[in-house]
C-alpha cells in the first residue's frame, strides 16, 4: 500500500527558528492581524468602552468560531485531493482549450491585418508608392481573413 506523505523534517538548530517563524508569522496572520482590526473597529465607536489588543483578539476568536458554528461546522480549508475529471468533463475541457486557441489566433491575424491597413494608410498618406510585395501580403492577408470568417 502506498501513501503519499509528505515529512516535514527539522534539521538543527536552523530548522528550529524557521519552524518558530513558521509558526509566529501564521499566528500573527491568522490571529493577531484579524484581533488588531477587531480591536481598532471596536474602538472606531466612541459609545463602546475601549478594549486593548488581547481583547481584540479574543473578540477575533468570538466572531471565528460563531461564523464557523453558523455554517453549519463546515471546514474552510480542505486538505483532500482532487477528483479525476470524468471522460465527459474532459472532453469539455479539451473543447474550451481548443475555441481559445482559435481565438487567439483570429485575434493575432486581426492585429497583423490592423498593423498592415495601418502601414498602408501610412504609406498612402505620405504618398510613398507601394512596393509590389506590400501589396501582395495585403491582398493576401485580407483574403486569409475573409477565409477564416466563412
Amino acid at each position: 500500500m502506498k501513501r503519499k506523505t509528505r515529512v516535514i523534517q527539522i534539521d538543527g538548530f536552523k530548522g528550529l527558528i524557521i519552524a518558530l517563524f513558521s509558526v509566529v508569522c501564521l499566528a500573527a496572520g491568522f490571529v493577531g492581524f484579524p484581533g488588531f482590526v477587531a480591536m481598532t473597529v471596536w474602538n472606531y465607536f466612541p459609545a463602546l468602552p475601549s478594549i486593548n489588543l488581547f481583547q481584540g483578539v479574543l473578540l477575533w476568536i468570538i466572531v471565528a468560531i460563531s461564523i464557523y458554528l453558523v455554517n453549519g461546522r463546515k471546514l474552510f480549508i480542505s486538505f483532500a485531493s482532487p477528483q479525476e475529471l470524468s471522460e465527459a468533463e474532459m472532453n469539455k475541457l479539451m473543447e474550451r482549450v481548443r475555441l481559445q486557441s482559435q481565438v487567439k489566433m483570429l485575434n493575432a491575424m486581426m492585429m497583423k491585418t490592423i498593423e498592415e491597413n495601418k502601414d498602408l494608410n501610412q504609406n498612402i498618406q505620405q504618398d510613398k508608392p507601394l512596393n509590389v510585395e506590400e501589396t501582395k501580403n495585403i491582398t493576401n492577408s485580407s483574403q486569409q481573413h475573409e477565409d477564416i470568417k466563412k
